[in-house]
């Protein structure tokens, strides 16, 4: 027995959290257990947002001390859809829904239905419902039937025969054959049929705290038992933090699913509706943030110009930190350089690298070690949970199974969303820079040679007058207009027409063009990196990059803020969505409070990021480590362990912390020796005190 097991039957403390994936702050994607919270404060050589080309500000006003996300309650989001519908969680109560009975058009069907399915095969499944042997079966050759055709006699036995009948495609002496037998009631089973009038897409809102997206969906995807894969969402929200979301699966009942979820810890499911299309990513056209800054250093003439500002002028539209992970060892555009230049091998050695700031509890980094120092990982695989299916186990089953050489297809066995994450987080890096660059130079103004889109109205304009159909004819195509985002180039005469708003720069690709007043620094900075300007096509085409374009300047819309005071660092001081449904009051400030506060709520477009809006309100840096550093000004507060637990969790005492420590220690040095177990273990703490258990091999 594990002990982690062990510790949650006792007391329910610990959650074995498996198949979780995440964006640490080593930039690595972790499935698996979770790391301990204050891991991400050990190690000092962390990215800088210098680092990653965040340097400039729109403001000249005077920048002030605050602390960003003191606790994880301090910053809730609200996903907004196409629609412009804002994604709150108003009920949790089980939409009426009937599903429909099982179909018996058989038994008034005496002539068979379809050509490919023979009267006597017919006239055997008519007989096989009234036999009461569930291990009887009829068969049909089908050999010769074309995929298309196997599907319909599928569709046509589900239309005469509901659910009584359960069909499989089988290999039967080397031959394909249709397998029908009656269903067993016994087996558990959704066999009831979904209602023809009513849309199959279940749509609904998740509130989630301290989760991100993909390890909601783990938890989604394991209660109601069906893979990850078949649970869409429109976008990724943050783990450190309370947000809401939409997602959706395909038939799935209501009441089952509300039931399934109602125990998951830190998530909420409601507001069901019926869709008939499925939600996929992207399907959102922006979120609603609601923040609170803590211990604000400054008057209040000071904040309310502040915000006043970027509310009017908006704020450089950075790829916050939160792209590339914190660390340096190995943040994402690292990885994502590898795979662009086809240097496989070491993509691979840096996924797997032991860093400084990787948990050496975890059994999968003790199988990354061996993987670094034997490069053997099949020998890396036999010490991994074989109940985990994490990002770093999948890597080194891709490599046992390709012999350890074929690196291209082990790579295929990370999913592909999180190879393009890589990648896509070196095109963020270039466009942070090439941002810089762009303000420093030619200041907020549009000047001669800027990209702008190329939107209905440019369109329309474009083929009204006949030069201006050359120009177009010189960038895109009428119908690429339709698919996706086309740039042109400002001239200097309808500069006046434009304002900052409108420029665009390009994320390096190989179907973009590039500012000309720019072209030459993005030609040094891909160079620098091992890649051309034009970005050519690779033979591996999940690392093609076609580019695209972002807004330079994004503006903040719907900005309303509040000042309060309060007294202690654990004050709650934003309503959430599950508070408001139980009726629970809305935070007030304190009179006389000890410290200052700032509750910010804006709107933002998709793909931008509120922690660049706070960064040019307070002209701070925006990294997890200098945030960490300001968030020691409460003395009252004996523990700051760990912002992320609650008050009255076992983390927000020190020394019942220090006592559990020693007792847990204790007990899993027990359980090791007694199972041969061989591994370290440290406190946690920042004087870590390791144990080291013997083992057998």
């Amino acid at each position: 027995m594990s002990f982690t097991r062990k510790y949650k039957k006792k007391s329910g403390g610990f959650q074995n959290q498996r198949n979780c994936i995440r964006n640490d702050s080593s930039g690595s994607f972790n499935f698996g257990r979770r790391k301990n919270e204050n891991s991400q404060y050990k190690h000092q050589d962390q990215l800088s947002e210098k680092d990653v080309g965040i340097s400039e500000y729109i403001s000249d006003l005077e920048g002030y001390s605050a602390v960003i996300k003191a606790r994880f309650s301090d910053f809730q989001v609200n996903e907004i859809n196409k629609e412009g519908k804002l994604a709150k969680l108003t009920q949790l109560s089980v939409p009426n829904f009937t599903p429909s009975t099982d179909s018996e058009l058989y038994k008034d069907t005496v002539e068979s239905p379809m050509e490919k399915i023979p009267q006597d095969v017919w006239n055997s499944l008519r007989n096989l419902i009234k036999t009461n042997d569930v291990d009887c079966t009829v068969e049909l050759d089908a050999e010769n039937l074309t995929k298309d055709e196997r599907r319909d006699i599928h569709q046509c036995i589900k239309t005469y025969f509901g659910t009584h009948l359960v069909a499989s495609t089988i290999k039967k002496n080397e031959k394909t054959t249709l397998s029908f037998k009656k269903w067993d009631k016994k087996e558990k089973s959704n066999r009831s049929e979904w209602p023809k009038n009513t849309p199959e897409f279940v749509h609904f809102i998740v509130y989630k705290e301290m989760m991100d997206t993909m390890d909601a969906c783990f938890k989604i995807s394991q209660a109601l038992k069906i893979p990850v894969a078949k649970i869409y969402y429109a976008g990724l929200k943050d783990r450190r933090a309370k947000t809401t979301q939409w997602c959706c699966v395909k038939k799935y009942q209501p009441s089952k699913l509300i039931a399934s979820l109602r125990n998951v810890r830190n998530l909420k499911v409601g507001n069901i509706e019926f869709k008939e299309k499925c939600l996929k990513l992207g399907d959102l056209s922006g979120n609603r943030f609601r923040i609170a800054l803590r211990n604000v250093q400054a008057e209040d003439d000071l904040i309310n110009r502040s915000l006043s500002h970027v509310k009017e002028h908006g704020f450089i539209n950075y790829y916050g930190l939160q792209r590339f992970g914190n660390e340096k060892e190995v943040p994402t555009y690292l990885i994502g350089i590898k795979l662009l230049t086809g240097s496989w091998k070491t993509a691979i050695n840096l996924i797997l690298k032991v860093k400084s700031g990787d948990d050496r509890t975890q059994i999968i980094n003790t199988a990354k070690q061996i993987y670094a120092d034997t490069g053997d990982a099949a020998k890396a695989l036999k010490v991994c949970d074989k109940r985990q299916n994490g990002l770093e186990k999948k890597l080194l089953e891709g490599l046992a199974k390709h012999h350890g050489n074929d690196y291209v297809n082990a790579l295929d066995s990370i999913p592909r969303s999180i190879r393009l994450m890589y990648i896509h987080a070196f095109q963020s890096l270039v466009w942070n820079k090439m941002a810089s660059k762009r303000i420093k130079l030619f200041g907020l103004n549009p000047v001669e040679g800027d990209l702008v889109l190329i939107d209905k109205m440019d369109e329309e304009g474009l083929k009204g007058n006949e030069n201006d159909e050359e120009e177009i004819e010189d960038y895109v195509t009428a119908e690429t207009i339709k698919n996706r985002l086309i740039a042109r180039p400002l001239t200097a005469e309808e500069l006046h027409n434009y304002s900052i708003f409108d420029i665009v720069l390009p994320l390096p690709g190989f179907d973009i063009i590039y500012p000309e007043n720019l072209k030459q620094l993005y030609k040094e900075v891909l160079e620098g990196y091992g890649l051309s300007l034009e970005m050519p096509k690779q033979k591996v085409k999940t690392y093609n990059l076609s580019g695209t374009y972002r807004k330079l300047v994004q503006q903040v819309q719907d900005v309303e803020w509040k000042i309060m005071y309060y007294n202690n660092s654990t004050d709650n001081l934003i309503q959430s969505d599950l508070e408001e449904l139980k009726g629970e009051a809305l935070p007030e400030s304190i009179e006389n409070g000890t410290y200052k506060a700032v509750v910010i709520a804006f709107t933002l477009n998709s793909a931008s990021y509120a922690t660049m809006v706070l960064r040019e309100v307070l002209k701070c840096n925006t990294s997890s480590s200098s945030q960490a550093g300001l968030n020691n000004y409460d003395t009252t507060q004996t523990a700051q362990i760990d912002a992320n637990e609650p008050q009255d969790s076992l983390l927000a005492d020190t020394e019942k912390y220090k006592d559990f420590q020693k007792r847990i220690f204790s007990e899993i040095s027990e359980e090791a020796e007694n199972c041969g177990m061989k591994q370290e273990l440290s406190d946690g703490g920042n004087e870590s005190q390791s144990k080291k258990i013997k083992t057998t091999n």
